[in-house]
């Protein structure tokens, strides 16, 4: 865990200091998210090569359940332009002894040895949500956001490796719902995501959120991961469970939520 924060600094550092300088414009004001909590894998199917063995993390290699972090900054200008940028790390390890071989980039896993699979999904966006409906108890949202991701998985065993990364570009549109029950609760609806012939990718999540004061947030919810590729080459696809909570602090008087 204390790597992963590590990371999340190291990489948004330099996002943290250009928001922070808008907290003196008066026209725009900055947040911090920080999400934590625990995922489960329902879907992770795998296949690497034209003639690979489909193998699965969750009935294969039982991925356990497991703690993650998210890291979102923005800024909100004018109360309608919310702009952000999140960065998603996200890491599986798992070690199973297989009945069955697996063909994983041309080369042979033999069953009834220990097989490390290593899974991972980094994902880095920039969004950008103009608020359609902006009033005191509904807001309404929609925008767009560039999604880069660092992924892939890899296969190693006492006597073969092989490992299948790769940085990406996906464009996403994404929507956002906000009802205010009262003045210190609200019930937020947020998602990200893109269908396409080959793939899908889908960023859903629904949270209730509590105003301790104007600038500090904490909120509880639900996310839902979901897509992957169906490639000629590289086949994954995953379903992923998360259960969060998190803090968001706006270092401005008014604190809007994305």
């Amino acid at each position: 865990m204390n790597h992963s924060i590590s990371k999340i600094i190291s990489h948004s550092r330099y996002v943290i200091l250009f928001l922070c300088l808008n907290t003196s414009l008066s026209f725009a004001q900055s947040f911090v998210n920080l999400e934590s909590g625990a995922f489960y894998t329902a879907v992770n199917d795998i296949r690497n090569g034209i003639s690979g063995t489909t193998f699965s993390l969750k009935n294969d290699f039982k991925t356990p359940i497991s703690p993650y972090l998210r890291l979102r900054v923005g800024y909100i200008s004018n109360e309608k332009n919310h702009f952000s940028f999140l960065y998603g790390p996200l890491k599986i390890v798992k070690t199973a002894t297989l009945e069955n071989d697996i063909l994983f980039d041309e080369k042979n896993f033999k069953a009834n040895t220990p097989i490390e699979v290593v899974y991972k999904f980094n994902s880095y966006r920039f969004t950008y949500n103009r608020r359609i409906i902006n009033n005191d108890h509904f807001k309404f949202g929609l925008g767009i956001s560039a999604k880069i991701r660092d992924a892939g998985f890899s296969l190693k065993n006492s006597e073969i490796s092989s490992e299948n990364f790769s940085v990406g570009f996906v464009p996403l549109i994404n929507l956002l719902a906000s009802w205010e029950i009262s003045q210190k609760m609200g019930v937020d609806l947020f998602g990200e995501g893109l269908t396409a012939s080959k793939g899908r990718a889908i960023d859903l999540s629904l949270s209730g959120r509590y105003n301790f004061n104007k600038n500090l947030q904490g909120i509880i919810g639900y996310r839902l991961l979901e897509g992957g590729s169906n490639g000629t080459i590289r086949y994954n696809f995953i379903q992923l469970h998360f259960i969060f909570i998190s803090l968001n602090y706006s270092f401005s008087k008014n604190n809007k939520e994305l």
